[in-house]
């Protein structure tokens, strides 16, 4: 989404198990009221009961830094300069190898810039790398040499951009200058699991110890100078997986939201209190055991979050106009 108003959505109809389908996208402008069809290219949904070895031509993800320009990827990159009137397959080169899986894995756009997390070669377990093209362009190189270890964690926050590790941050305020500074979780065995930024200031990292049996050992550290130094603002219950991401509205980083994965109804850990106290939100309409993904907050107030992923039977949009207190399913 680009605000709270006007979004994209991926997604496809009638999805079998372990056959891929065709990618689709649409558009709203008036906060999921209404949708409209925009052209995607000649791609499919990776599906993950499908050859572990994927593709260039599969997606599961989209981002969008305007109306124009935007992205769809995972691991496959294809972009689009007119609001999806034409799609260009990217290449990326150097070390990536595609036919090994290698790709994109997440993706952000920040104030004219857009940013790649890219896995090389997964196959054979190569760290994550950083690349960054302008957002009106397809001019893909990679930013320095940071790496993740072997997983990469990334946000931004108008011109600003972080690159996180379970020992290192990189962070940029310009998109130009990057620095690097040290970062520890606090508890031992834990490891940056995501990060969220309210400001080019504030900063919130989720720390996890997976415990098995559905069960994580999660921290939320803070940050209030853009990622030189953090402090532990609190310790969110063991239930569930953290896979789903931690989210913060902009400039409101006391609030803080964690999507996590049960074997019954899904739920959003959620904090007003900046860490100290925690709340079960739950997501209406899931079972148990759906995947939460692209947690996000575009307001103070207006956040989305989705439920399920490609392959998966059913999937859903959720939207809070509350910061997170209720979430409801939006229909297509």
């Amino acid at each position: 989404f680009l605000s709270p108003a006007r979004g994209f959505v991926l997604g496809a109809v009638n999805c079998r198990t372990r056959r891929g389908c065709r990618a689709r996208l649409a558009v709203t402008a008036d906060g999921a009221a209404r949708w409209h069809a925009v052209t995607a290219p000649r791609v499919r949904l990776f599906n993950a009961g499908g050859n572990s070895l994927t593709q260039a031509s599969r997606v599961t993800g989209v981002v969008f830094s305007s109306r124009r320009n935007g992205w769809l990827y995972g691991p496959g990159l294809w972009a689009t300069h007119d609001g999806g009137g034409h799609w260009r397959r990217i290449v990326l080169g150097g070390d990536v190898v595609p036919s090994l899986g290698g790709g994109v894995v997440a993706m952000a756009a920040a104030a004219g810039n857009v940013y790649a997390v890219v896995s090389p070669d997964p196959f054979h377990g190569r760290p994550q790398e950083l690349y960054r093209s302008p957002a009106g362009q397809d001019a893909w190189a990679r930013v320095g040499t940071m790496t993740g270890d072997p997983f990469a964690s990334l946000a931004v926050s108008g011109k600003a951009a972080w690159f996180g590790t379970s020992t290192h941050v990189w962070t940029t305020a310009d998109g130009v200058r990057w620095h690097k500074y040290p970062f520890r979780c606090a508890g031992t065995g834990y490891g940056l699991s995501g990060m969220a930024a309210a400001s080019r200031s504030h900063v919130v990292f989720l720390c996890a110890d997976a415990m098995g049996m559905f069960h994580t050992g999660k921290e939320v550290l803070r940050s209030v100078n853009g990622g030189k130094t953090e402090h532990l603002a609190g310790r969110p219950p063991v239930g569930g997986d953290t896979t789903g991401g931690i989210a913060v509205p902009p400039h409101h980083s006391k609030v803080i939201a964690i999507a996590v994965i049960t074997p019954g109804p899904d739920f959003l850990y959620r904090s007003a209190s900046g860490g100290k106290a925690w709340t079960e939100i739950t997501i209406p309409g899931t079972s148990g055991g759906v995947n939460l993904n692209s947690l996000s907050y575009l307001s103070r107030t207006a956040g989305w979050v989705v439920a399920g992923s490609p392959g998966e039977t059913p999937t859903q949009l959720l939207r809070t106009t509350d910061a997170g207190r209720t979430w409801h399913p939006v229909r297509f």
